[in-house]
């Protein structure tokens, strides 16, 4: 079936990646985005980390687009971006190491400013994508199916395909009964700023982190990115909003966390002023529930489910998705057939970030939502398999690897690494640091 013309619904990573996906199988895609590029979403400045997976994909997508963001600042990761240095407190234990799987090349570290920049300016240099500077007020359609969207200036775009790639709010009215809801509440309060990175930082680490534990729910991260800079974040869990005064900021980070590494960079002028970004719930819309399928409408990225940021894999949970969407169109078109298929997929891809963080969200009591059965127990095996990590290789790859979505949960079970649990998981015998008490994550 040949392709008219595709609507794509928001700017964002997934938005933009599903322009890029469908212009190669589409006569014209128009990308409707009311904010001006690069439409950042709120929690822009907090530190953004694109896993492997995501950036394999974003590679794959926009040929060249690693390259023009080192040129750019983006930082490498190394001479071995199999063994990426690091400092990462976690269940009572500290890797100093992060171990990817060997797939040729590694993940470039930025802001997510800077990748957007790059794919809108990507997205633009291709002939026969669109872009409308508008907003849909509805999608179209007749004999309940999408035939296009209708748009706050009164226009009406036709459309074969309409994706909805607008994020976590209401989506696209499409004149049927919205999807099934699941929500995890968390009310993460999270507050970042910017440092000048200086050789030798971090004891030589890429990256640091501070993982929330099942005692104090605060969490610390620092994430190189251009400008030689570090974006440095202090979150905690449950409503506990951090302050955004500088020194405030200083005191509370060094009392919440105790952490010598991180405190590297506390004491160094902070070169914006510390901003604060709350993250309420986990949501999570089951499209492939629906009853009665849409024709000529996918969702796809935050729009099928929005997780908790401080894990970091809703941008390549949302990329992995649209290239899925691309393989979805090649083998049934864009008909009935599409509708059927695509939610039941996507909602494959997007289980795994789903049920990893919500996962470690239910760590506390307090989290709110349906929770599993036996969450405790896995969680507490999860936190075997992390103090392991810090000391057995196929520990550390197998928990890096599910973390980065490039192997299934189920990779964490496996003979090797449950052996590694077993013999080098066990909680410490004297209270830990609270700093790097861990939880499942």
């Amino acid at each position: 079936m040949e392709i008219d013309r595709v609507v794509v619904v928001g700017g964002g990573i997934a938005g933009l990646a599903a322009a890029a996906v469908l212009a190669r199988r589409a006569g014209e895609v128009v990308l409707v985005e009311r904010h001006p590029a690069p439409a950042l979403p709120p929690q822009a400045g907090l530190p953004h980390a694109m896993l492997l997976s995501g950036a394999l994909v974003l590679n794959e997508l926009f040929p060249g687009l690693d390259e023009r963001l080192r040129v750019r600042g983006a930082v490498p990761p190394g001479p071995d971006p199999t063994h990426v240095p690091c400092h990462w407190a976690a269940a009572g234990a500290v890797r100093h190491e992060l171990r990817f799987p060997d797939v040729g090349r590694g993940r470039s570290l930025c802001s997510r400013e800077l990748i957007q920049q790059e794919m809108w300016a990507a997205v633009e240099r291709i002939p026969n994508v669109r872009r409308e500077h508008d907003t849909v007020t509805t999608a179209v359609g007749r004999g309940g199916a999408v035939h296009g969207v209708a748009l706050r200036s009164g226009r009406t775009i036709e459309a074969d395909l309409v994706i909805d790639a607008g994020g976590r709010g209401r989506g696209v009215p499409t004149g049927v009964p919205d999807p099934p809801v699941t929500e995890v509440g968390v009310d993460i309060r999270y507050t970042s700023f910017l440092v000048e990175r200086q050789e030798g930082d971090l004891d030589g680490a890429v990256v640091a982190a501070v993982q929330h534990t099942p005692r104090i729910p605060r969490m610390g991260i620092a994430l190189p990115m251009e400008g030689g800079l570090w974006q440095v974040g202090f979150g905690a869990f449950f409503g506990e909003a951090g302050p955004t005064d500088p020194a405030e900021v200083r005191e509370y980070a060094a009392a919440a966390f105790a952490d010598p590494v991180l405190a590297q960079l506390l004491d160094r002028p902070f070169l914006d002023r510390p901003r604060r970004y709350t993250f309420r719930s986990g949501l999570r819309r089951h499209w492939e529930r629906m009853a009665r399928p849409v024709p000529g409408f996918v969702a796809v990225g935050d729009t099928v489910a929005s997780v908790n940021p401080i894990y970091g894999q809703g941008m390549s949970s949302a990329l992995l998705q649209v290239r899925e969407l691309g393989r979805l169109v090649d083998r049934y078109g864009v008909g009935p057939s599409l509708a059927a298929a695509a939610p039941k997929a996507l909602a494959k891809i997007a289980d795994a970030p789903w049920h990893l963080s919500t996962g470690a969200d239910f760590t506390y009591a307090r989290t709110t939502g349906p929770r599993p059965r036996d969450q405790a127990r896995i969680n507490a095996y999860v936190s075997r398999v992390l103090r392991a990590a810090a000391v057995d290789d196929r520990a550390n790859l197998a928990f890096t690897s599910v973390t980065h979505l490039m192997a299934p949960p189920a990779a964490l079970f496996a003979p090797p690494v449950v052996a590694a649990a077993l013999r080098h998981g066990a909680p410490p015998k004297t209270p830990a640091d609270p700093a790097r008490a861990g939880a499942a994550a």
